[in-house]
C-alpha cells in the first residue's frame, strides 16, 4: 500500500528571516523528487518582522515558537513532522533541485541514519571574498567527509538529513547550548548508525554572518566554544547565538 503522508519533512528554523525564507522555501518546492511527497515546516522563534507572514504563503506548516534557540526550533518541527526522513535546513540556504532526491537515496542503505550535503556560497562575491568562501566551505565539506569516514561525524546542520526514528532515539538536538548543537547531534547519530556525506547533494548558503561579524571574531568564537564543550566538557560561553539581520 503506497504511503499517503510525506516521505521527507523539511524543517526550517527562523528568526527575522523575512528576506530569505521565500527563496529557501521555493527551492524546496522546486525539488525533483518522484519517490513521494515533501512537506515544509517553518518554526519561527516569534520574529517581530514578517517572517511568518511570508512563510505562510508557501510552507505547509508554520509554527510560532515563543522561545529562542535553534535546537528548540528544530525539535519542535520534528515533533509535528510526518516524514520518515527529516531534513534540517537553514533559512538562508537554497537547495539544488536534486538535493532531496540525492539525500533520500543515501538512506536506501538501512545502516545510514544521517546524511549531509555539500555546501557552496550563495552570494556573488568579490574575488578575495569568493576565495575565502571557497576555502571555508571546502574545508567544512572535507571535514564532514573525513570525520564521517572515520566514524566521528562532524556535520553542520545547514542541510542535514536524519532518519526520524533514530532522531527520536537520540533525543534530537540539545536545547541547552547555542553553539555546536549541530556537531553534538551528528556525533550522537554516529554512535547509533552510519553517517555519510552525499557529494551529489549541493546546497548554497549565505556567508553573511562571517561577513558582518568578521572572520576573526567568528572563528575565534567557534574555536573557544568547541574547546570548552568538547575538550573541557563544559558548557560553551555562547548562550545566545549572534543573530545577523538579512538587510
Amino acid at each position: 500500500m503506497p504511503r499517503s503522508g510525506p516521505l521527507v519533512s523539511v524543517i526550517i528554523p527562523t528568526y527575522c528571516e523575512e528576506e530569505t525564507i521565500e527563496g529557501c522555501l521555493k527551492s524546496v518546492v522546486n525539488q525533483r523528487f518522484s519517490q513521494g511527497r515533501i512537506e515544509s515546516i517553518v518554526v519561527d522563534s516569534h520574529s517581530p518582522d514578517l517572517t511568518r507572514t511570508v512563510a505562510q504563503k508557501t510552507a505547509d506548516k508554520v509554527l510560532d515558537l515563543q522561545a529562542r534557540g535553534v535546537g528548540k526550533a528544530r525539535n519542535a518541527g520534528a515533533k509535528v513532522a510526518q516524514g520518515e526522513i527529516l531534513l534540517f535546513l537553514d533559512a538562508d540556504t537554497y537547495l539544488e533541485t536534486n538535493f532531496v532526491s540525492e539525500m533520500y537515496s543515501a538512506f536506501s542503505d538501512r545502516r545510514v541514519v544521517c546524511v549531509s550535503g555539500i555546501l557552496k556560497s550563495l552570494e556573488r562575491l568579490e574575488p578575495l571574498d569568493k576565495l575565502f568562501a571557497v576555502s571555508h566551505y571546502g574545508f567544512t565539506n572535507k571535514l564532514a567527509q573525513i570525520s564521517a569516514h572515520l566514524g566521528f561525524p562532524l556535520f553542520p546542520s545547514v542541510c542535514v538529513g536524519a532518519r526520524k526514528t533514530v532522531f527520536e532515539k537520540v533525543g534530537g538536538f540539545r536545547e541547552d547550548i547555542a553553539c555546536a548543537e549541530d556537531i553534538t547531534f551528528s556525533r550522537m547519530m554516529g554512535k547509533v548508525g552510519k553517517c555519510s556525506v552525499n557529494a551529489k547533494a549541493t546546497a548554497y548558503t549565505s556567508v553573511r554572518r562571517i561577513s558582518k561579524l568578521g572572520k576573526k571574531k567568528m572563528y575565534s568564537m567557534y574555536f573557544k566554544n568547541y574547546v570548552k564543550l568538547f575538550v573541557l566538557n563544559q558548557r560553551p560561553w555562547v548562550q545566545d547565538f549572534p543573530h545577523v539581520c538579512t538587510t
